[in-house]
């Protein structure tokens, strides 16, 4: 049988590398269900565009290639900047001086970082090394970074010494970001491994707060993180559509677009 070669990828395998670069890694249940394809053929996908040098394989999903992580990261900031902004203003609004936040990874999760970085006597913990470097200018704040996986595609620190670093805090806040709100109410994320980071993070926060603009709504992630009923804040820049919004009622969460309150 004859090699294929990049110049035979199909419609379907170009939607999924759009959809990785969108992202920097696809869990492969996730792009089973975004591509509505089995398993199998997610992985037969990864493994001829891999071999094209188009994708690179990980454990349980597919990434971008060494060399254009940074610019992927800098895209997605580059998008919804000023949702991004709205969110993260309402969000610090919400957090007083003196307090111990958690801060979770993402490109919003960095524009809540520019949004604080007024406060005062901040104690601050964080799996994004961006955050701690924006955070990092205010010599008033106390930083703590977990050990981990430092991946370099978006400068976050996962894997079981991160949670484990996580279980023996306590905080008064946590900000969490999410890839995805479905319409019964659930966070989900693309990455199990940050899933799992995230949820120990929720466990060990008081308040809780997630944040999302309006393109993560039902978004196509698959990894659970949490119910809306968990979450004590959404903070999001549209209004959400009515399934959406009348879950986030349900669970007894406040609903926030920009910094007003929806009743």
């Amino acid at each position: 049988m004859a090699r294929r070669k990049a110049s035979d990828v199909n419609k379907r395998q170009y939607q999924l590398v759009d959809l990785v670069r969108e992202h920097g890694y696809v869990s492969i249940e996730a792009l089973a269900k975004h591509l509505s394809v089995s398993l199998q053929t997610v992985r037969r996908d990864i493994t001829f565009l891999s071999d094209q040098s188009l994708l690179e394989r990980h454990h349980g999903g597919v990434g971008i290639l060494p060399g254009t992580k940074s610019l992927a990261y800098t895209s997605r900031k580059n998008n919804n900047v000023d949702a991004k902004t709205l969110i993260g203003e309402a969000i610090a609004a919400k957090i007083p001086n003196g307090v111990s936040v958690f801060i979770d990874i993402g490109t919003t999760m960095e524009a809540v970082a520019h949004a604080l970085i007024h406060h005062k006597s901040l104690t601050v913990i964080t799996n994004h090394v961006g955050v701690a470097l924006i955070l990092n200018e205010n010599t008033g704040f106390e930083i703590m970074i977990p050990g981990g996986l430092l991946r370099s595609r978006d400068r976050a620190i996962t894997g079981e010494a991160a949670t484990e670093f996580l279980l023996k805090q306590r905080v008064n806040y946590g900000v969490f970001g999410i890839g995805s709100i479905t319409d019964d109410g659930h966070l989900l994320d693309y990455d199990y491994r940050d899933a799992q980071v995230s949820r120990v993070a929720l466990d060990i926060s008081r308040t809780k707060f997630s944040a999302a603009d309006h393109t993560k709504f039902n978004a196509e992630a698959m990894m659970p993180i949490a119910h809306i009923s968990e979450i004590d804040g959404f903070f999001t820049d549209q209004m959400p559509p009515e399934p959406i919004k009348s879950a986030i009622k349900s669970g007894q969460t406040d609903l926030f677009v920009g910094s007003t309150k929806i009743e």
